[in-house]
């Protein structure tokens, strides 16, 4: 008996740079174009960005373009639950970053202040995120795992099981816990897209029809509404 294809994966176009800082300014060029055709089509919009240390540039480039920012609601794609100030924090390097976020200039919708429980600061996060449309915009990173936001492999028991309330919860080993933006919400954006540099998160891309499992990241390689990738090859 014939086994059933594997479903399509949806349109990936490969953006590639020599280096990350050429991909971060093109990213942020990329993003402010479809920032200003969203406002003025629809007089506001809305943007979730990755933490960690490859998205510095990005951020800091595309907050110099000039654009409405009071219209924009900025969003991380998750969070350690940790302090806000906390240098592990993904909002902390998000502000310093990302300059109309710094200078108030910018709606946010951050991951703190919602008590130490973080099951309960993740129902409180959920039923804030449940209020409002769906993403807009989404830039994320990948770890050479596959992981996206803090969806990891082989938490798939965790952030897979339905029903999909916008919001995970991560316990990675040795870190600490973490909340993410769920499968759902990621892969509805109207755009979404990965900043991503060096040859092994390459060939973790390039290897998703291959896989005997899938990895987190085929969230989004899997969109029907498709992924732009922007590559750097150091």
């Amino acid at each position: 008996m014939m086994q059933p294809s594997p479903p399509p994966l949806g349109p990936v176009a490969w953006h590639r740079f020599a280096t990350l800082a050429d991909a971060s300014e093109a990213l942020a060029e990329a993003v402010a174009i479809r920032l200003r055709a969203l406002l003025a089509g629809q007089g506001r919009a809305s943007l979730s960005v990755p933490g960690g240390t490859t998205p510095a540039r990005f951020l800091a480039a595309l907050g110099t373009r000039d654009l409405a920012w009071e219209s924009v609601t900025l969003l991380p794609t998750d969070e350690r639950f940790v302090a806000a100030d906390d240098p592990a924090s993904n909002e902390r390097m998000i502000r310093a970053q990302f300059a109309p976020l710094r200078e108030g200039r910018v709606g946010f919708l951050s991951f703190h202040g919602r008590g130490q429980d973080i099951e309960a600061a993740a129902a409180a996060l959920a039923s804030e995120l449940a209020s409002l449309p769906p993403l807009d915009l989404v830039v994320s990173g990948m770890g050479t795992d596959g992981h996206i936001a803090s969806l990891f492999p082989g938490e798939e028991a965790r952030f897979g099981a339905p029903p999909d309330s916008g919001i995970c919860i991560a316990t990675p080993p040795g870190l600490p816990p973490r909340l993410s933006l769920s499968p759902a919400r990621l892969a509805g954006a109207g755009w979404a897209s990965l900043l991503v540099s060096g040859s092994e998160k390459e060939a973790v891309l390039k290897a998703a029809l291959g896989r005997p499992a899938p990895l987190p990241v085929d969230i989004l390689l899997d969109r029907p509404q498709g992924l732009d990738v922007y590559w750097a090859k150091e």
